[in-house]
């Protein structure tokens, strides 16, 4: 904190000479942190932040860029700044390896961005400050030694061997060379010494059932049992809707609702309705499990819904958000049962607009459980053993499709941006082994499910917004103009314009291209390119629309049994549809909407890495007894150390190090993100296509390595 305040003078005194008492006023420093006050100051001075002169006084040099941020660290000793978002700057700052200092990957860090600005076209900087650790506890393999050990984390972009003290009696028992543990950091690196750390948990040794995803789970931090103070109160749920429950609620029970979902899903957060109205119009309504009915505020389930976040989801398992009680019980909209909903109604004309909305809390009796492929055989295949078996639903079905091109249609005239980038499936055998990975098939009845879940969240958003009531939303910000320009240029090199002016464009100008890019795997690569230069969605208690949406309202509301977001959502808009509204229980759910939005978004980034970790797993364990096998693929990305193939074919990546480039000496060319050969001039660009061998699997560090045939 007193560093941060420190910092923000200093910015806003450039070129000044200031006394040592005069600081202390200004900020207000009480006596005992006066102390801390000048060591903050030392320290900026060793950095050259400040320069420290005679009789207490302090010159701020008339031009210094301080900028806070996250620190990614490469295997190779250097590392990137990500900037604080209100410091205005719009890219990474490369701190070279001699500038790091004593960071780790993951800390909050201050660094001084060079005066020279821009080396290369990129921002450079020097370390002036560990602000704050990232990393207390590290997982990583034991090995012994004479002093008591030392531990490799796992994560190569921890620079550092953490020296191990000798462990306790109990964990000594059960260690050996090369197990993989949980060590908490004691005392953190410094400019001279290594880390030292202790052993807290044996996580287990290599070829060990299950020890990938223990360690995903230990690196990530996220906890995989329930605390006992929370199983009790799962426990404690009924297991069926009583009279009660129903009392005061929309019926809805004789609507032919559905749930339609994956062959897999063992939750149903969500089911829909459809008819057609007598005036043309259809009415659609969407029913979301009401969670919050069964999770009480800041009871032990809420409490650790909020701490997980989000469900994660792996290729073979998921680690739920809401014990299984709730998540495949009570609250899982499963068929042929009754169940507590909070519902939304829409009513919407031929051209796909929301003509009359109504919210209830409601309780349905979903008709059928449906998958997506089923779905897809009655509608697009005209499977006539399913449609058969299912003659009540087929007219249902048929609007639905219906309401879904509608609906479709009308986002993309606002500009919404639809990527056509197909999710990786792993398909696993009989015995757990992974038999193929795939580009996963996106069927009109996916496009269905997605199409009304979205108008349901923007419904919810636009009602709380126009209503004034202070909500959690979901919020896409334009991406930076430099990056989308870079690549608007690189599209160009390949034949492609992205429309618009430079800092001018909106999400139709982005759609437009994206169409253009729909459905070739050629030309797939600039979709990636394209999602890259975006922000990153995120929540947030200010509502600043979502770009790739094309919404200037939107949040999460359909996935309460998932995502806790959409549980805060819920309760605000059930006492908004109330009779009596209970103002001071919005009151105090609204108090902490900016801290619940912060951590949901950092839990999501979170589940993100640790799904993508374990999905590299899975390739890499696939790949690894296909050494010397061929493969047809093409170009993602190019780096000056190599460049990466994604293969047709099962759907994995590679990289191929431009050291197996033998037939010349390859040049990196970035603007144009490409490698030139300096004699014969064979260029390796993005989006070429061409054969190549697998050469190496890396199961530790998840890499699989080509070369080009």
């Amino acid at each position: 904190m007193l560093t941060k305040l420190v910092l923000n003078y200093i910015k806003r005194h450039p070129g000044k000479v200031l006394d040592f008492r005069d600081i202390v006023r200004a900020l207000d420093v009480a006596a005992d942190q006066r102390k801390a006050l000048r060591e903050v100051l030392d320290e900026f001075a060793a950095q050259d932040v400040v320069l420290k002169l005679k009789r207490g006084k302090y010159a701020i040099p008339a031009r210094v860029l301080l900028v806070g941020g996250k620190l990614t660290c490469h295997p190779s000793g250097y590392g990137f700044v990500t900037p604080e978002r209100e410091s205005g700057l719009g890219e990474d700052i490369f701190i070279p390896a001699r500038e790091m200092g004593d960071a780790c990957h993951g800390d909050t860090v201050l660094v001084k961005v060079a005066s020279k600005a821009r080396k290369g076209n990129k921002l450079e900087g020097s370390l002036v400050k560990v602000v704050s650790r990232a990393n207390e506890r590290i997982v990583g393999r034991y090995f012994a030694t004479a002093k008591g050990g030392y531990v490799i984390p796992c994560d190569e972009r921890y620079l550092h061997e953490i020296r191990i003290a000798p462990p306790s009696a109990e964990i000594k028992k059960g260690l050996a060379d090369g197990m993989f543990v949980d060590v908490e950091m004691v005392v953190p690196p410094s400019r001279h010494a290594a880390p030292l750390g202790k052993v807290l948990e044996i996580i287990g040794a290599p070829g060990d059932p299950d020890i990938d995803y223990k360690i995903v789970l230990y690196k990530h931090r996220i906890p995989k049992e329930f605390p006992a103070e929370v199983i009790k109160e799962a426990q404690s749920m009924p297991l069926a809707v009583g009279s009660k429950d129903r009392a005061g609620r929309k019926d809805f029970r004789k609507q032919l609702s559905v749930t339609i979902d994956g062959e897999t899903a063992r939750d149903f957060d969500d089911a829909v309705a459809v008819e057609k109205l007598k005036n043309g119009h259809y009415r659609l309504s969407v029913h979301i499990a009401d969670v919050a009915h069964y999770v009480s505020e800041a009871g032990p389930l809420d409490r650790e819904a909020y701490l997980r976040g989000t469900s994660v989801y792996f290729p073979d398992r998921a680690v739920p958000m809401l014990p299984t009680e709730l998540s495949s019980g009570i609250c899982s909209l499963n068929p042929h049962v009754d169940r507590l909903t909070v519902s939304v109604l829409m009513d919407i004309d031929e051209t796909g607009e929301v003509v009359h909305r109504q919210f209830a809390h409601g309780v349905i009796n979903s008709h059928v459980r449906m998958t997506y492929t089923t779905v897809s055989k009655i509608l697009v295949d005209h499977d006539r053993e399913e449609m058969e078996k299912h003659t009540a639903l087929l007219e249902s079905f048929q609007w639905m499709a219906e309401l879904c091109g509608i609906l479709n249609r009308k986002r993309r005239r606002r500009g919404a941006i639809d990527f056509d980038i197909p999710e990786p499936e792993v398909i696993f055998t009989a015995s757990g082994a992974v038999a193929n990975i795939k580009r996963s098939e996106r069927n009109l009845a996916h496009r269905i499910i997605e199409e009304f879940m979205l108008l349901a969240n923007e419904t919810v958003a636009v009602y709380l917004f126009e209503s004034k009531i202070p909500s959690l939303y979901r919020i896409h910000e334009e991406p930076d103009a430099a990056k989308t320009q870079q690549f608007a240029e690189l599209a160009r090199v390949f034949g492609y314009h992205l429309q618009g002016r430079p800092g001018k464009r909106g999400p139709a100008d982005f759609q437009r291209l994206a169409d253009q890019l729909s459905g070739g795997q050629d030309v797939q690569f600039l979709s990636y390119l394209m999602l890259r230069s975006f922000m990153l969605a995120r929540y947030s208690d200010q509502n600043v629309g979502h770009f790739g949406l094309a919404s200037e309202t939107y949040t999460h509301f359909t996935s309460p049994i998932r995502r806790y977001p959409d549980l805060v959502v819920h309760r605000l808009l059930k006492e908004a549809i109330r009779k009596n509204p209970d103002r001071e229980r919005v009151t105090a759910e609204v108090a902490t909407l900016g801290e619940v939005a912060e951590h949901c978004s950092a839990r999501e980034r979170v589940a993100a890495a640790a799904e993508k970790e374990m999905l590299e797993i899975k390739r890499t364990e696939f790949m690894a007894d296909k050494l010397g096998e061929q493969y047809r693929g093409f170009i993602t990305r190019v780096q000056g150390y190599g460049f990466f193939v994604e293969l047709s074919d099962p759907y994995v990546a590679g990289l191929v190090p431009v050291s197996t480039l033998l037939d010349d000496y390859y040049e990196f060319d970035e603007p144009r993100r490409r490698l030139i050969g300096k004699g014969r001039k064979k260029i390796f660009r993005i989006g070429d296509r061409l054969n190549v061998r697998v050469d190496r699997v890396d199961q530790n560090r998840h890499m699989i390595f080509f070369s080009v045939v």
